[in-house]
């Protein structure tokens, strides 16, 4: 059963660039994904339409879904409707944001792209998933919700993700502190951790990150991970921090340096 918390930060849906889904899952750009999918192709129907779940990718404490839909005549179905699927792993519930986007590939079919952000993921190399397709838009929910059991593997994308440790306390403009624990990079991924002793309500903190030849990532759109709203990870999709060592930069809402550069050196 859904936490109340989680429904709660479920109205600040944001609805994730299609970008980033065309740029992780498809095949034709010849990036090489395939070692963190896992392809189902299995199919459900009820009385909106047949939704076949093509593949699910996991992530650092994030599950990416790519589903085809194919409504039935008389519904009115179009690319700003979504589909934000609950997922419990192992039987547990760890989901905290879930956003998406939908794509018309012909006026018939759709390609519907999920991503569900998670507090925490089980360290276990295989996670049983129960995805359930129940919620329309974020208003209502599907009476017959589709559902698919699905195992994946995450054994690549622990060998393959970084970490870099922080430990490092930051002073917002208010005089309010938190601390920046660690950076986690992974082929799909870059995620910044962070909490705070009372809850961040109302204060906005960003983030740079510049590689040592000067490039500089902005990450912007934190979001809580527990019902205090003490516990935050800032993530950016498509981000995989291959070198040893980078820099870290605290920054206000206004973009305005709040700490010393911190140092980002792999674990």
């Amino acid at each position: 059963m859904r936490k109340i918390w989680f429904i709660v930060v479920l109205l600040l849906l944001i609805a994730t660039s299609v970008i980033v889904f065309y740029f992780l899952f498809n095949k034709d750009l010849n990036l090489n994904f395939e070692a963190y999918k896992t392809v189902v192709g299995k199919t459900t129907e009820n009385s909106l339409g047949r939704l076949t779940l093509n593949e699910v990718m996991i992530d650092d404490n994030q599950i990416l879904l790519n589903a085809t839909f194919k409504p039935v005549k008389d519904l009115n179905f179009d690319h700003q409707i979504f589909f934000f699927p609950q997922v419990l792993v192992n039987g547990k519930e760890f989901t905290v944001r879930n956003g998406g986007q939908s794509m018309a590939q012909s006026d018939k079919i759709y390609t519907i792209y999920s991503s569900v952000k998670l507090s925490d993921l089980p360290k276990d190399e295989i996670l049983k998933l129960d995805i359930r397709y129940n919620d329309w838009n974020g208003e209502k929910p599907i009476n017959e919700p589709w559902e698919f059991q699905v195992e994946a593997s995450q054994k690549q994308l622990q060998k393959d993700r970084k970490v870099f440790s922080v430990e490092e306390k930051v002073k917002m403009l208010t005089g309010q502190e938190i601390t920046i624990e660690k950076v986690i990079s992974t082929p799909i991924s870059t995620t910044i951790y962070f909490h705070s002793e009372k809850a961040l309500l109302h204060e906005v903190i960003k983030f740079k990150i510049q590689s040592a030849s000067g490039e500089i990532w902005n990450l912007n759109s934190a979001y809580p991970l527990d019902v205090e709203y003490k516990k935050w990870g800032v993530r950016l999709d498509a981000l995989y921090l291959t070198e040893n060592s980078y820099k870290l930069i605290p920054v206000a809402a206004d973009g305005s340096e709040i700490h010393s550069t911190i140092k980002l050196k792999v674990k």
